[in-house]
Formats: structure tokens, sequence, C-alpha cells
């Protein structure tokens, strides 16, 4: 070999060795983590971030529990899965119409109720803007958990409002300070709303620039009404009043003896004066016990969007969305999790055959596969042919699957709902009607199993049990089409039961035993 080739030879050797030495000192890839508490499972991609953030949840779901009276040790139906993110960006691949400026969203859907937030990736923890959103958002989550009825849309936020600014300090945990970005903004020219706008409307009939101070009121109406015993055991009877379809403006001078303008000016002198709050001393351990493991490297690429499949991709963007997840599970074609996200978006808007062949694949590697036995559950209903006898074939088998899942796990909702669904063509029965209340009970934040419940007993004319289940979404202060469809089926129900109904009736009562459950909670 020539003098030439020599060298040649050793700067290509130089190189090899160079990229080796270079790959072996950087960091590896960061994967996913999951950690698994008592009532919450968080995942991100730093081992401190995800058990500071699941210790810092569970610290604030034994206040809440405390405070409203519920036992220590009570069994969560389904606990509650929060995505820690690092930027924007991130958050986008979940929602791709995330607005600049969102900290955090919670996203309800049968397939999961869970939680995105935007973290620093491993820092510290320290209680910030998207932190706070996830504080306010579980407190909806838990209301709706334990106690859900029909309340005021500025109740519903004040609620939340008022809890989510909880100062959890390792030797005592103060309840109702001050929100000062609320407060901030009432100090604000045009900072405030008609009183009768926030005892009457939900936020969303406002207009944008208004919804802030909308919720500003919200928190200051709803600390002046905790932080006095007096004021606080009016509430319920205001709520009674409210409930059975008096004015909420009438009904709070009745309760209360304040007109609008009245209320406005007690509530600026009560914002006026120190804002009292409530410290209570620690009675549990800081650390809660929870398990960290590793998710495998698929996790890395679609993780996130697993979870936007969950909500569902609108139909301009699924080519560019099918395209991204074929590639990225093609790096990994034996990996369980990438082939599950690809089958699943297969058999959603792609190749149907292509995608029921994996999950074929994965439960013949394991038969217990619950996430692969519900998709291809999921895929069976969609693809049901028009013809009769065909469409009754494919409804059995999509039944047998959500059978198989029910085994493996019977307190799935998304579960259930598909085993109904699959005896959708049969007459309904008791034991359907039930399967779809259980679905409401395990996941009661999810707007369509509510409907779909009620549907279900309005048939077999339990109409107050109907009511029951749809005040809560009726009354939500976020509005949409479930609550409009909400609305529009309780009117039926009125209507059909009428005043003197029995059935009506205990619905009332109903509402009234919720309503003694809020007004149980302390924030004094």
């Amino acid at each position: 070999m020539s003098r030439k080739g020599l060298s040649m030879g050793r700067k290509a050797l130089m190189g090899f060795a160079a990229a080796a030495l270079l790959a072996a000192g950087a960091p590896a890839r960061a994967e996913w983590l999951r950690a698994e508490s008592d009532h919450f499972v968080v995942y991100g991609r730093s081992d401190r971030s995800v058990r500071e953030y699941a210790a810092m949840l569970e610290d604030f779901d034994s206040l809440l529990r405390r405070l409203h009276g519920r036992p220590e040790d009570e069994v969560t139906p389904r606990k509650l899965p929060v995505y820690l993110v690092s930027n924007l960006g991130q958050l986008r691949r979940v929602i791709p119409k995330a607005k600049d400026g969102m900290a955090g969203v919670y996203l309800s859907s049968v397939p999961e109720v869970f939680v995105v937030a935007i973290r620093d990736g491993g820092g510290e923890f320290d209680q910030n803007k998207g932190d706070d959103t996830v504080l306010h958002e579980y407190v909806h989550h838990f209301m709706l958990q334990y106690y859900p009825s029909a309340y005021p849309a500025w109740l519903v936020e004040g609620y939340a409002e008022y809890y989510m600014t909880a100062d959890l300090a390792k030797t005592r945990m103060v309840v109702g300070g001050v929100n000062r970005g609320r407060a901030y903004s009432l100090t604000q020219p045009g900072g405030w709303i008609p009183m009768e706008d926030l005892l009457s409307k939900r936020p969303g009939a406002l207009k944008e620039r208004d919804v802030y101070a909308y919720y500003a009121q919200a928190w200051l109406l709803t600390h002046y009404i905790l932080s006095d015993p007096a004021r606080h055991k009016l509430l319920s009877r205001y709520l009674e009043l409210v409930r059975d379809g008096n004015d909420p403006v009438k009904a709070w001078a009745k309760i209360y003896g304040d007109d609008p303008e009245g209320l406005r000016r007690k509530l600026q002198t009560y914002m006026n004066r120190p804002i009292p709050a409530g410290a209570l001393p620690r009675t549990g351990a800081l650390d809660p016990v929870m398990t960290v493991t590793r998710l495998p490297p698929g996790a890395d690429d679609l993780i996130l969007e697993g979870q936007r499949l969950k909500l569902g991709v609108a139909k301009d963007d699924r080519a560019e969305t099918l395209a991204d997840i074929r590639a990225a599970a093609a790096r990994r074609p034996t990996e369980r999790f990438s082939q599950l996200i690809l089958a699943k978006a297969e058999t959603t808007f792609g190749d149907r055959k292509a995608g029921e062949a994996i999950l074929e694949d994965l439960l013949a590697a394991d038969p217990k596969d619950e996430d692969a036995l519900v998709a291809l559950g999921e895929s069976r209903l969609a693809a049901a042919p028009d013809d009769p006898a065909q469409r009754a074939a494919a409804f059995a088998q999509a039944g047998k699957l959500f059978a198989r899942a029910f085994k493996v796990n019977p307190d799935n909702p998304e579960t259930l709902h598909g085993y109904a669904e699959a005896h959708g063509l049969e007459p309904l029965t008791d034991a359907m009607v039930d399967i779809r209340v259980r679905a409401v009970v395990l996941a009661p934040q999810v707007g369509h199993l509510r409907l779909d419940a009620a549907r279900a007993l309005i048939q077999i004319k339990d109409l107050g049990l109907a009511r029951t289940l749809l005040n809560p979404l009726a009354s939500s202060p976020h509005g949409g089409g479930e609550v409009e469809a909400a609305q529009a089926m309780l009117k039926d129900i009125e209507a059909k039961a009428g005043p003197g109904d029995k059935a009506s009736d205990e619905a009332k009562s109903t509402d009234k035993a919720s309503a003694e459950g809020d007004k149980a909670a302390s924030g004094s």
C-alpha cells in the first residue's frame, strides 16, 4: 500500500475514534419515566421532576380530602395521569392549536381523563403558572368525582381558584391565601364586570376581555363566603333556590340581602382589608409511597402523539400525523409501545387492515393485552358494515373483545363504554344500563359517558337518575356541544316528569344532598 493510502487510512481511523469518543461522552437520550402514587400517575423525562410533582399532587389531594371530610384511605376509582412537558412545542404535540401562554390543560375523553403541564424538566419544585393551572383543574376533577351536582358557574370556578392558592409548606398548609394575580386585576381600571353577569352567566358567554375579571370576581366572592361561617352556612340555601330555577340575582338578594351594587361594594371593602387565610398543621408524611419505572424508548417519539389520538385528530391533520407516527414506529418495529400507537392511528384514519394485523400480533404475544383488546374492539365497531347481518356479526366480535378486556380490568370506563356500544343493536336491558352508569361512576368527568347513560335511563323511564347524571354537565361553566345536549335532555325530562313526578322530586333531593357535601367543605 502506498504512503498516501496509509495516511488516508490513519485519518479514517482517527475520524472513527473521534466519533466513538463523542458518542461515549454524549449523554444518552432522555427517556420518559412513570411515577405512580395512590391517586396519580405522573409522566416526565426527569426522575426528580416526576417524583416531586407526584408528591406535590398527593399533598394537595390529601389537603382536599382533609377539608372535605373524606377518608384518608379512600380508594380512587381511576388515578389521574399527568404528562409533564418542557415547552409549548411539546404541548402542541397533544393540542396542536394550544395558544401562546398556555401552561397546562385538563382534558377529558372516553379513552382517558388526563393533564398536560409545562414544567422545566427537572428543577426543584416551585409552584408556577402551570402548577396553578393543574391544581385549579384538579379541584374540578375532585368535585366531579365526589360531589357532582349543579353549581353556579361562578362558584365552580371560584372554588377552584380559592383552593389552588394553597401553600403546601413543610410544617403546615395554608388555605385561602391571596390569589395575587386575581386580586391585582381587580385593582385595575375596568377590572370589574357587573355582578349580575357574574351571578348569572358562564365565562364563555362574556367577551374575551371580561373573562379574566369573571375569574377574579368569582375567586373573591367565593373567598368572601368561605371566610365567614355565617355566610358559608347560607350558601346551601342559595344553591337550593338557584337549582329550583330561581333567578340567581334575586336569589342572592333573598338569602344574603344584597342587590348587585351592594354586593360589589361589600366585595371591594373586603378586598381592601387583610384577606384572611387558615393554617392547618400537617398530619401526614411529606414523602408519599410511589413507584417509578422507565418507559420504552419509543415513548420519546410517540407518548404525546398517543395522547393526541385519544382526543381525535382533525381531518386536515390526519395525513401528516399518520406519516409522522409511521416513521417513528418504523424505527422500532418490534417494540410494543410504538406498534400499539401505530395500530391505533391506522385503525382510526389509516390502513385499518394493517392496524388490525398489528393488534392481532400483539394479542398473539399477550392475549391479555388490555390496550390491544380495546383498540381492536373499537376498530371492529367503527368498521361494521351497513348490511344488518354483517353489522351484527361485527358488533358481536367487538363485544367478545371488550368482554376479554373486562376480565383483565373491570374498572376501565372505555371498556364498559365499548361493551355497551357493542350491544347497541340489541334491546336495551337493565344490565346494559347499569354498565353505562358504572362508566360514569368510574369517570364522572367525561360528558360523553354522562350523555350515554342518561339516554339509556330515559329509555327505561328512570328520569330521576337521568336528571342527576345530567345536572353537573348541564351546569358546566365551559359550555360546548355536550353541555348543550345535556341542557336539552333536562328540558325534555322536565316536560315528561312534571313538578309532582316522584322521579323528578327524588332527583332534586339528590342534588340537595350533593349541595350538603359542598357545604361541608371547610374553607374557613
